[in-house]
């Protein structure tokens, strides 16, 4: 034995049942009363799994062409939908590339985004990478903006962005040239969880800050109001 772990294909019931399981995990969430639900088809998870045509090798209606590949994530953004209120926000991660010759593309990203916004996403959030091992990312600044411009540009799907944006100033740029609708952020905020407070000193917004913590930040403290 080579000590590796092989899988087994899903069979129709394992596909069904974790459609079923999606659909109450977001209504589980709807009675909880969070305000957005955002589910997970990127970086190798299930979903990406069966849109790649590296990893998805299934023979059935679930694999081979690409409109087969999309099939699962597709019944599974469906049956989410159905349960999720239509006034909240219901959107998707996706690996818009693989970054890998063969495997899911940009093209591919915007079919499927277009179907999704057929079903009625709201939004996109547009990653890339960690399906194959062999891939090969250009890591960079903002390595990842092109890709949600682009499905942006293509289909009118509100995009949000991700891929080494750290700085404010690089982050309020891709806003306001139109290149994404969202920014999101993950390891800027485990270098700094107050990054916000920086962004706002920077740019000059405004961000909540508790009052025992207004000596920490950069801005003028406010001054307390004069008495009549």
């Amino acid at each position: 034995a080579s000590g590796k772990l092989v899988g087994e294909p899903m069979t129709d019931e394992d596909i069904a049942d974790t459609i079923e399981a999606f659909a109450k995990a977001a209504a589980a969430a709807k009675e909880i009363g969070f305000d957005c639900v955002e589910l997970h088809g990127a970086h190798g998870y299930l979903m990406s799994e069966f849109l790649s045509a590296h990893a998805n090798t299934r023979t059935d209606g679930y694999g081979g062409s690409l409109e087969k590949r999309m099939r699962f994530p597709l019944e599974i953004f469906e049956a989410t939908r159905q349960v999720w209120p239509a006034d909240r926000p219901l959107g998707i991660r996706i690996s818009a590339s693989e970054y890998a010759d063969g495997g899911w593309s940009i093209a591919d990203a915007i079919i499927f985004v277009t179907e999704l916004k057929r079903l009625g996403c709201d939004f996109v959030d547009v990653s890339g990478g960690g399906v194959v091992a062999h891939q090969k990312i250009p890591l960079g600044p903002g390595y990842q903006v092109p890709f949600a411009e682009a499905i942006k540009r293509a289909t009118g799907m509100v995009t949000m962005t991700v891929g080494m944006i750290t700085e404010p100033r690089q982050a309020e740029a891709i806003l306001a040239e139109g290149k994404a609708d969202l920014v999101a952020l993950g390891r800027a905020f485990l270098r700094n969880p107050r990054w916000v407070w920086d962004a706002a000193d920077a740019l000059g917004g405004e961000a909540f800050c508790p009052p025992q913590f207004l000596r920490g930040r950069t801005t003028p403290l406010p001054q307390p109001a004069a008495r009549a």
